[in-house]
């Protein structure tokens, strides 16, 4: 049986804390941008409605991917179908849940406003993640209001304005 003083516990203990924050430092990161940027990165802005959410895994078994189906109810700027499946990384399949920091959460049933991009294999994504998906709610006096994402506290007619002066 081997025994260990308490210097090497406590030396073993924090080299396993440095390794283990060393790896979760490889996470991902994000990188605040602005509306211009935010839509530079996308190919349409659309207020859309949340019609299914469902999760399954890729067809390599390796990672889980949820589908959220988006109903176009409008353009903000560029063009895009009518329905629209985005892929967001993470879900639920079974017992087993895959969660990706930044990466938005959708709810059947939302009014959202989102900034489509394409992932390499052409397939609809949100550009920017998290930050490029806004719930909309109509305040007191009847305004559409963005809440979360880099729009966050905006009135849709203000996102309008900013996208227009930002080109495509």
């Amino acid at each position: 049986m081997m025994r260990f003083g308490k210097g090497t516990v406590s030396t073993l203990a924090c080299a396993a804390a440095i390794v283990a924050g060393g790896s979760l430092a490889l996470g991902s990161t994000f990188l605040k941008v602005d509306i211009p940027t935010l839509r530079g990165m996308s190919e349409a802005v659309v207020r859309a409605h949340v019609v299914d959410v469902r999760s399954s895994w890729n067809d390599e078994g390796s990672a889980i991917f949820t589908y959220v189906t988006l109903e176009v109810k409008g353009r903000l700027s560029g063009r895009t179908d009518n329905e629209l499946v985005v892929r967001v990384p993470g879900g639920t399949v079974g017992n087993f849940t895959s969660v990706m920091e930044g990466a938005p959460e959708f709810t059947v049933g939302d009014d959202i406003v989102a900034f489509i991009a394409r992932w390499d294999d052409g397939a609809p994504m949100i550009a920017g993640y998290a930050e490029g998906v806004s719930t909309v709610k109509v305040d007191g006096i009847g305004n559409a209001v963005l809440h979360g994402g880099l729009a966050n506290g905006m009135p849709i007619s203000e996102l309008t304005k900013q996208l227009g002066r930002s080109g495509r």
